[in-house]
């Protein structure tokens, strides 16, 4: 009986001692390829780079997503940053390398792990739709299908992937960083679930323009995580295939703030929605096109803007002007279409206002 149960402790203990952070044997560009990560698995102190196996595409060849990764001296919080889970919006990929860029591990108390291309194949394709191979190929919304499935298509299981091989376990809270979509464009402006007291906090701590108070959207990443009890936030940094200095500057304020705040860095405070005297809202109206025409529109993102007041106009090939579009309702420019070949439902101006109805508190 001793024996057996020595053998049973001996194989227990080898079993606990084993990495659960999977390395797969290979590498890409010199850096390791993991299909799971464990943060608590790593060696204190120090920034790692691996590349996250993802999802098999049609020529059994899988995607890949690049980690970093700063596990800190001291035990603490654990944050979570993703860019381009749409393969256009970009801004965020450089808010990444920033924040990891200013990061001293030493001084880091907890972890913060970063998801540089999440939809990659978005991101070859230069469209922020997945791109599926089957029957002709068609394209999935990847921010609609969270947290994925393991049976399902190639999007399903790289989400499911993503979501139960390398963010599970491994994060506290979360920042989804997006774009507006081409043809649009957004200022620096966040979706978050004000009916959680963590994620208000997480969002009024970054110097945004505009933060709209909202229930969230069913199979989207920052709702996925809400709804598994981590704070969660969209952060839409500007405009798509563009990198804009002054909008990821402030980005990178938000995430530092976030960190010291947690207690993951020392130091002061920079500017946060106060500072920046952040608009604050609570449900938008979209404008949107009502036939195909050239679209002019009148208004920039950020105007303040009062119910009737003319915002685009349409025009055909010689000139005339065949629609006037007007504000809904009194508040502020969110996004106009900046793309003036608007057909028909294609966006023109998105207003952001506050609904005074008790039922739209925290976002309609």
């Amino acid at each position: 009986m001793y024996k057996v149960t020595m053998l049973a402790a001996l194989l227990m203990g080898a079993f606990s001692a084993q990495a659960a952070t999977v390395y797969t044997g290979d590498k890409i560009d010199g850096n390791p390829v993991i299909s799971k990560l464990d943060v608590d698995d790593l060696e204190a102190g120090k920034v790692y780079r691996f590349m996250f196996q993802g999802a098999s595409n049609g020529i059994s060849q899988h995607w890949y997503v690049p980690i970093l990764v700063a596990k800190g001296a001291q035990s603490g919080p654990k944050l979570g940053l993703q860019a381009a889970i749409h393969g256009d919006e970009l801004n965020g990929v450089r808010v990444i390398q920033q924040v990891f860029e200013k990061l001293n591990p030493a001084e880091l108390k907890g972890s913060v792990v970063g998801a540089i291309g999440a939809n990659p194949s978005g991101m070859l394709a230069n469209n922020r739709n997945w791109q599926l191979v089957n029957d002709g190929g068609d394209m999935i919304d990847f921010n609609r299908i969270w947290p994925g499935k393991e049976k399902g298509n190639t999007a399903e299981q790289h989400a499911w992937l993503l979501w139960n091989n390398l963010w599970a376990g491994n994060v506290g809270m979360f920042v989804d960083m997006h774009t507006q979509s081409r043809g649009t464009e957004y200022p620096l402006f966040i979706y978050a679930d004000y009916r959680n007291p963590q994620v208000k906090q997480m969002a009024e701590l970054f110097p945004a323009d505009q933060i709209k108070a909202d229930p969230g959207e069913k199979g989207s990443v920052e709702t996925t995580f809400v709804e598994n009890q981590i704070p969660a936030i969209t952060l839409e940094v500007g405009k798509p295939k563009l990198y804009q200095p002054e909008l990821i500057a402030r980005s990178v304020t938000g995430v530092h703030n976030l960190m010291i705040q947690q207690g993951m860095l020392t130091g002061q405070l920079g500017a946060t929605a106060q500072q920046q005297k952040t608009y604050i809202g609570n449900e938008m109206s979209s404008i949107r096109a009502e036939v195909g025409g050239f679209a002019e529109i009148l208004v920039k993102v950020g105007d303040g803007v009062t119910k009737g007041q003319k915002v685009a106009v349409q025009r055909n090939a010689f000139g005339d002007v065949i629609r006037e579009y007007t504000a809904t309702h009194d508040g502020k420019v969110l996004a106009i279409g900046d793309d003036p070949l608007r057909e028909a439902r294609g966006l023109l101006v998105r207003i952001l206002f506050t609904n005074p109805d008790p039922q739209c508190a925290d976002g309609c």
